[in-house]
């Protein structure tokens, strides 16, 4: 894949959904007008039985067939060179960008942040995207923007629906349903939208059921699940130049098996609903204006009883947990000829609990309290900005962001009593391994983003990106607050926010038919956030760490139905403690694709090298082996409106696993082992367009 601007391209047969295999169609545009290759996204969209045409005349596409089914969004987003996902089993796959993850970078999930309720992350926010509804995921790498909320300075993941084209009548749809063996993967899928020019409606469900997989030596791995959504979206367009669009989906996940935890999840419920307007008229001195409002809440249970009975003793252990979002933005833009500024407020309230319970007889009653894990904490923030697009000349353009933004933190029920089974209140925890007190956290962060973009000669690019970020403590680092079983994991109050200075240069060119991009980063991270060991306790400590590596994408079109695709990236982690906690190693993916009329046929060989670098505190406490797996892939065009996909993953059934592996920092279940990834399987879906 090739790194590229941010395009929005449409097929005939919309809605367009990321479903379970997915291509990425990479571009290497030149700058025209306002427009600029700052945010340097990757659109990842589904095959349809029509290709997708350029965007315009300035845009290289560069199609990928289908290559694999998707559990969830974090494992979609594998397939993005300098990506790569914690494995829990068969969902809460942990989205990673160049080295950093969950707090660091912003899930955004139709202008809505979701926040997870499980302390021990088996619900990231990805978790909860439809990767079944959705049209399109922009992958923004780095820092690049400061219009997308607060920090982020590993990347943002926007998931967006698109706005259906009615060609050929007032209702249409998919349908569709797919198998994947080994694990027995089961899903079918509905999505119908009706409507025309003055608005529509869209409606779109999911099913998926899984039970465990094997690995390469016949292993059962835990990794079954049972997951469920459903979702809306409608739009009016209210006059010529006002929409109104409201979204809502739901999720409910339910008899999750997590290999990599101490617990399982006997449900995950979210909830997410948007309101967005969208007003493309000049109003004074602005050229338009768009504000939305969210509300996000999350429902969570896990216990070691319920879904496998992981405890023989009498008495069992669970932990409800919850956590609200909500929050808006508004941002209005001016244009001139030769510019485009963005200037905007948003605002974030995030509120999360989490108990630790005691349940005599395994029966649900949930008999006594033992920690107070996240302790009523709430978080807010506000934020204001100001970006400029400002074009030089007909060659280059420049990026110019400001943002500030206003946090307050606090844990309401730090000094409320555990009961007799808990260890200690929040409060003295704080004050055992910190010296701290549960008293509000306020901070003001201001962050800063120079991009600047010049075509050079022969179908060059270079693109340049210097940026500040401020990344505030999550609930856990700060307020975390645990003590069972001898076992003490304790979040630090007077933790520092995280601030990161990077500088991102990338080069790319397109000639002929080769299209190649290099990139190399460098992050020199001030307060990085260092999760560590004490004895029988977890802790969180401040540290200065760098960040660096490196990218390169090619695609060679060698005639016109053979072509082939590499993509290599290096990160590096460094800190004053010694290497950072995973960070993947060298990693490569080949592809080789044939495709003649409707059908097409392709493989993926998928390296990774031996990782020497890790933190014996979160990692398996030794190097992990390298590995090379292949995968074949196929689709064909039954007709125009039936497409058939199938494929065969790891065909010489080896075992392996990731680095990067989420059991590794589990602090239910500290004795730290690799989640292996499945063994041979076969997958196939079929999709009918009307």
């Amino acid at each position: 894949m090739l790194s590229s601007s941010k395009i929005k391209a449409r097929s005939r047969f919309i809605p367009c959904s990321l479903a379970m295999a997915v291509a990425a169609l990479s571009v290497t545009g030149h700058a025209a007008g306002t427009q600029s290759n700052h945010d340097m996204a990757i659109e990842l969209i589904e095959v349809t039985a029509e290709k997708l045409q350029k965007v315009d005349s300035e845009t290289l596409l560069s199609e990928a067939p289908v290559t694999r089914p998707t559990h969830d969004a974090g494992e979609l987003l594998r397939s993005v060179t300098g990506m790569t996902a914690l494995r829990r089993g068969g969902r809460g796959f942990e989205p990673i960008i160049r080295g950093q993850s969950q707090a660091n970078l912003n899930i955004i999930s139709n202008g809505a942040f979701n926040y997870g309720a499980c302390p021990g992350r088996m619900d990231p926010p990805s978790t909860y995207v439809g990767v079944d509804s959705f049209d399109s995921v922009q992958v923004i790498k780095g820092h690049r923007s400061v219009i997308h909320g607060s920090g982020g300075s590993g990347g943002t993941l926007l998931f967006e629906h698109l706005r259906p084209e009615f060609l050929d009548g007032a209702i249409q749809g998919h349908v569709k349903a797919g198998y994947t063996s080994n694990s027995e993967l089961q899903h079918q899928g509905i999505d119908l939208a009706a409507g025309g020019d003055q608005g529509y409606v869209r409606v779109f469900a999911a099913r998926k059921r899984s039970e465990n997989y094997e690995d390469g030596s016949g292993q059962i791995v835990a990794s079954a699940f049972d997951s469920d959504s459903w979702g809306l979206v409608a739009a009016w367009d209210i006059t010529a130049n006002d929409i109104i669009e409201i979204s809502h989906e739901d999720s409910r996940e339910g008899d999750v098996w997590y290999a990599g935890n101490g617990m399982d999840a006997v449900f995950a419920d979210s909830r997410s609903t948007t309101i967005k307007w969208t007003h493309d008229a000049a109003l004074g001195f602005i050229d338009n204006m768009e504000a939305n409002i969210y509300r996000s809440d999350v429902e969570h249970l896990m216990d070691n009883y319920t879904v496998r009975n992981r405890n023989m003793m009498p008495n069992g252990m669970a932990a409800p947990s919850a956590s609200d979002t909500w929050g808006g933005r508004f941002l209005s833009t001016i244009e001139s000829e030769n510019s485009q500024w963005r200037v905007g407020v948003d605002y974030q309230a995030n509120d999360r609990l989490a108990t630790l319970y005691m349940d005599a007889g395994k029966n649900g009653s949930l008999d006594m309290l033992v920690a107070r894990m996240w302790p009523d904490v709430e978080q807010r923030q506000w934020g204001v900005f100001s970006e400029l697009d400002y074009q030089l000349n007909d060659h280059s353009s420049l990026r110019l962001g400001l943002r500030v933004d206003d946090y307050e933190s606090s844990a309401q029920t730090a000094n409320v009593s555990t009961g007799m089974m808990g260890a200690t209140t929040p409060s003295r925890l704080y004050a055992n391994y910190y010296q701290a007190s549960p008293e509000r956290k306020d901070d003001t962060a201001i962050s800063a983003v120079l991009g600047w973009d010049v075509d050079l000669d022969e179908g060059r690019r270079f693109n340049a990106n210097l940026s500040r970020s401020v990344r505030r403590p999550d609930v856990t680092e700060q307020w975390i607050a645990r003590s069972a079983m001898g076992r003490f994991w304790v979040g630090n109050p007077d933790i520092d926010a995280e601030t990161h200075h990077q500088l991102d240069l990338s080069l790319q060119q397109s000639s002929g038919k080769l299209e190649w991009s290099a990139t190399a980063f460098y992050n020199d991270v001030s307060d990085y956030i260092e999760q560590f060991k004490q004895d029988n306790a977890t802790l969180y400590r401040n540290i200065d760490a760098e960040i660096y590596g490196t990218e390169l994408d090619a695609k060679w079109q060698f005639s016109s139905a053979f072509s082939a695709r590499a993509g290599v990236s290096y990160t590096r982690g460094e800190g004053d403690n010694g290497d950072l906690a995973q960070i993947a190693p060298l990693e490569a993916r080949i592809n080789v694709d044939y495709q003649a009329g409707d059908w097409a046929l392709g493989a993926e060989w998928l390296v990774a090298s031996r990782q020497t670098h890790f933190d014996p505190d979160v990692d398996v406490n030794e190097e992990s082996a390298g590995f090379g797996v292949l995968h074949v892939y196929g689709h064909w065009n039954i007709t125009e409106a039936l497409l058939l996909e199938a494929g065969i993953e790891n065909l010489s059934d080896k075992t392996y696993a990731y680095h990067v592996n989420s059991a590794n920092s589990d602090p239910f279940n500290p004795d730290a082992v690799r989640v292996n990834e499945p063994g041979r399987q076969t997958w196939v879906k079929v999709r009918y367009q009307f």
